[in-house]
């Protein structure tokens, strides 16, 4: 990304994206999220948690990487929208 896009990226992650998360459907999903994660945990071994650990910080990885994706896409059709 180029410099106006990162920083574009990064008010629009700050101030912008807690709006548009802020429902019950999303409160809801995180919510059943963190309960299976748990239940998760709690059969795991020390070996199988700091696999699950390493897998999660992948998906993390994958979900900025998709984010900053998705951003992108809307920036270019937003360009393409205004000429």
């Amino acid at each position: 990304m180029s410099d106006l896009m990162e920083v574009l990226y990064e008010y629009t992650q700050s101030h912008r994206v807690a709006g548009f998360v802020d429902s019950p459907t999303y409160r809801e999903i995180e919510r059943i999220e963190e309960k299976n994660l748990a239940a998760l945990k709690g059969h795991l071994s020390g070996e199988g948690l700091a696999a699950l650990e390493r897998y999660q910080d992948t998906c993390l990885e994958r979900q900025n990487l998709d984010l900053e994706a998705m951003f992108q896409a809307a920036l270019s059709l937003a360009r393409e929208l205004l000429v």
